[in-house]
């Protein structure tokens, strides 16, 4: 017992000496995307990934390490494929915008690797979220999270059309822009709220992880969130505008009146996927206390 609990101590030091190259090879590629003034509102979760990756692997630690069975030749072909990417996504021909999308997916893969080749394949596949979480670390290309944008301020535009006509609020729409009575509201990319339906996604994925068993109800959880973003986003345009035309109308310039209702929107959508989760927590109950007895 003492000769493999000191086996294990050596393994979780060299383990953590990968982890500081790893965090070596991804640093540049970070610093780079979230020091860009153009781009910087994409990548904002980036350095918080990390750290929830470490406390999830950390919470659950005696069971995750409880059993090792080191796969060196695995690990090790996979920790060297990373190293091997990361070579290649250094070469001048590869664009930019990749390049750092590639340096980051390396440096995990190099990770990876140690962590099978340390641990073994039970380890990893008891320590799976956690490790595929990191995924999200990896900045995706800038002109593809350009569209992605696009894409929800489209559907968010959509959807403020069709409350508007709801609430038979008089107006003629010309693409993203809204001629409305005293006012005109152009929807662009920054009313997509990034920033917050990333981290209501973001939430939505741990909190199923942590919080529910069925994997079609963790996989009900995120999707919900798809259209709660989008529903939000046109709510808060709506609202912005009654509440610019009939109480204040600096609510529509930028500023922490105009974010103030953004803060306002997220706090109600919150509590919105907390009674979801907690539904979907209360529908597991009973199959649980089934299976216990």
């Amino acid at each position: 017992m003492m000769v493999e609990s000191k086996q294990k101590r050596i393994f979780f030091i060299i383990f953590y000496l990968f982890s500081a190259v790893a965090i070596f090879l991804a640093w540049s590629p970070v610093k780079s995307v979230l020091t860009d003034p153009r781009i910087d509102l994409y990548y904002s979760h980036i350095p918080i990934i990390p750290f929830i990756s470490a406390f999830l692997l950390y919470r659950k630690r005696k069971s995750i390490f409880s059993e090792t069975d080191p796969a060196v030749l695995p690990g090790a072909l996979l920790s060297v494929a990373g190293l091997g990417l990361y070579l290649f996504a250094n070469l001048p021909k590869i664009e930019t915008s990749h390049s750092g999308s590639l340096m980051v997916f390396s440096a995990i893969l190099f990770w990876s690797g140690a962590y099978l080749g340390l641990f073994g394949s039970k380890s990893l596949k008891r320590g799976l979220f956690p490790v595929l979480f990191l995924l999200l670390a990896v900045p995706v290309p800038a002109p593809i999270m350009d569209r992605v944008v696009l894409l929800i301020a489209g559907a968010s535009v959509y959807v403020t059309g069709e409350l508007f006509s709801f609430l038979q609020v008089p107006f003629i729409r010309e693409g993203v822009t809204f001629y409305l009575p005293a006012y005109t509201l152009v929807v662009g990319p920054e009313c997509a709220g990034w920033r917050s339906s990333l981290a209501l996604i973001i939430l939505s994925l741990l909190a199923g992880h942590l919080f529910l068993k069925r994997l079609s109800n963790k996989i009900l959880l995120v999707a919900v969130s798809i259209p709660v973003i989008i529903i939000k986003n046109a709510v808060r345009i709506v609202l912005l505008y009654y509440i610019a035309y009939y109480l204040d109308e600096r609510f529509m310039e930028s500023g922490f009146l105009h974010r103030s209702v953004g803060y306002f929107m997220f706090g109600l959508v919150l509590l919105f996927m907390g009674f979801l989760l907690w539904s979907l927590e209360k529908k597991e109950a009973p199959g649980q206390a089934n299976l216990k007895s």
